[in-house]
């Protein structure tokens, strides 16, 4: 009897440490999330805060072939670091070695150079600034579609990686009302209005977003030029291919001739256009103007071989018909594909 009380005694405590250890272990689930978070903030530093003015002192070309614009810009990278706290002094002045500063990369970067010393002023309080002009080509994707009555974003894109593992978030300095100058030199393209946003970068697609600005200038093509250096001649070839329904249709060579000598101009035309967009994927207005302008020629070259047999045939009336019919279809098919292409 005694050894069955001691037996019983056991069970019991035996349910006892089971109940409390599955009690614990709640428990320590339960508060699992909380420490997991509490680890993460203290895994995870605060990101240094810096602010990005980005001044655009001259725009000088748009290369629609290169997909590049060249542009003066000027960059002034700004923070707060405590330890450069100066009370009482005045602005100081350091190299970008002495003290610390935000790695500045410029993404669409094609070559431009710096033109300024990587400089930080610092005041009394610790407000450092980092100066940087750069001057040369940045890159742009282009739609080209609508040329030579396109419009265009040109964006100068910069970012802070986080080298050495210091998070950098890097934000537009709103300060500046003013963000270019009152003169550029480009004077083919009118210009729009300039917008200062944040805009993240990502390298990969598993890799983390690095924080950036982008300071984007919307232009729009002037088309004073290629209404007069290119369309009016484009049309004028057109036409004169359409005059050889006003010849004499028993007049053969010269028919012929003048519609030949204006399919080889507009082969020339468009290898001359060929160096004004670059190689493409799609047709541009440009291209489709140029491609019926050369169906219309093509359409009259036939109609000049038809009219040649039917004059050795004979049938002068059926040759009056289609020289009718083009002296009115060239001059109004052009209207139409004019109208279509260029203004609707």
């Amino acid at each position: 009897m005694h050894a069955t009380d001691r037996w019983r005694a056991m069970r019991t405590l035996a349910r006892r440490l089971l109940r409390t250890a599955t009690a614990v272990t709640l428990l320590a689930l339960a508060a699992r999330p909380a420490v997991l978070a509490a680890q993460d903030q203290r895994a995870v530093p605060t990101p240094r805060q810096v602010s990005l003015l980005i001044y655009v002192i001259d725009l000088v070309a748009v290369d629609g072939a290169a997909q590049t614009f060249s542009a003066d810009v000027f960059l002034a990278a700004r923070w707060n670091d405590p330890s450069l706290a100066d009370p009482g002094g005045g602005v100081r002045t350091f190299s970008s070695s002495e003290v610390w500063t935000p790695a500045i990369v410029v993404v669409n970067d094609r070559g431009a150079s710096s033109s300024l010393d990587d400089q930080v002023q610092v005041d009394a309080e610790g407000n450092a600034q980092l100066t940087r002009r750069l001057t040369g080509d940045f890159s742009v994707p282009l739609d080209l579609r609508k040329f030579p009555q396109d419009r265009q974003h040109l964006a100068i894109w910069v970012i802070a990686p986080p080298l050495g593992g210091e998070l950098i978030e890097l934000t537009p300095d709103r300060t500046a009302t003013i963000l270019r100058g009152d003169e550029f030199s480009i004077s083919d393209w009118h210009l729009g209005p300039l917008t200062i946003e944040s805009r993240e970068y990502t390298d990969t697609p598993n890799a983390a977003p690095v924080s950036g600005v982008a300071l984007t200038i919307e232009v729009s093509r002037k088309q004073g030029y290629y209404l007069v250096q290119i369309l009016l001649p484009l049309c004028a070839i057109v036409l004169m291919a359409g005059v050889v329904y006003w010849v004499d249709p028993t007049v053969v060579a010269t028919r012929v001739g003048v519609v030949v000598t204006t399919m080889l101009t507009l082969i020339a035309y468009r290898f001359m256009l060929g160096g004004l967009v670059p190689r493409l994927s799609y047709l541009t207005r440009l291209d489709w103007f140029m491609l019926f302008s050369t169906l219309l020629v093509l359409v009259t070259m036939i109609a000049m071989g038809a009219t040649s047999y039917l004059i050795r045939a004979g049938k002068e009336e059926a040759v009056a018909r289609i020289d009718r019919l083009g002296r009115i279809g060239v001059p109004a098919t052009l209207v139409i594909v004019t109208l279509l292409i260029w203004v609707f």
